[in-house]
């Protein structure tokens, strides 16, 4: 039996003029062209969560479309890549869904969610058989591998995962019920305590610097 290829196996990492001419395609599917131009950038940094869409300001904020991009995980797509053949069809996903929250920002002019506006679009799309859109992904074995600290809430039990030590139980709340958070001492052996689906995916997990407190910090991705 010829055997295949390391080439024929592995996936290649797609560049920024390859990320974009994806986003094009989706726009022109399933948005009709509607969405404004936006930067995609692959963050070596992001293990929280394999996409993020970000903004600088608010969806009325008057500082023009530049301060928003799409940012996709480099390490957990470079893990993904090496272990499995469904890396490129979770790329496309991955866009697709930042792409609602993006027209959520960009048309409708709403913070970015995960409620009936967006389960519509994404309903909407998955009906072609082209995308498979969820509210989270099933990167489990990837976002594991790269966490090193874990906190859990006091009140609800919602484990937080972060491979820096960026949440400070002092400052920050639970994202689902404001319940204080506690750092654990043996992080990564807690996948039992898991969140439902629906909260595994934040479309922006960056902390307000206004109030020092999380734009939503429901993050764990077990």
């Amino acid at each position: 039996m010829k055997q295949r290829s390391t080439h024929e196996t592995t996936w290649v990492l797609p560049t920024s003029e390859e990320l974009q001419t994806r986003w094009q395609h989706l726009n022109g599917r399933y948005f009709s062209g509607s969405l404004p131009s936006i930067a995609i950038l692959w963050s070596p940094r992001l293990t929280s969560s394999v996409g993020m869409f970000t903004s600088r300001g608010g969806p009325r904020a008057s500082m023009g479309q530049g301060g928003r991009e799409i940012r996709l995980s480099l390490p957990l797509f470079v893990r993904l890549g090496a272990r499995t053949p469904y890396a490129e069809q979770e790329l496309l996903n991955t866009i697709a869904h930042e792409m609602i929250h993006q027209w959520q920002f960009d048309l409708l002019k709403r913070r970015p969610n995960h409620g009936l506006a967006f389960v519509q679009k994404m309903t909407e799309m998955n009906r072609t058989g082209e995308v498979a859109i969820t509210t989270y992904h099933s990167l489990e074995q990837e976002v594991l591998a790269l966490s090193r600290f874990t906190w859990r809430c006091k009140d609800c039990g919602r484990i937080y995962r972060r491979q820096r030590k960026t949440i400070q139980p002092g400052r920050h709340r639970c994202g689902v019920c404001r319940g204080s958070l506690q750092e654990l001492i043996v992080p990564g052996h807690l996948a039992e305590n898991r969140p439902h689906p629906a909260t595994r995916w934040s479309s922006s997990a960056q902390l307000n610097r206004s109030t020092g407190e999380p734009q939503q910090l429901a993050l764990q991705l077990t």
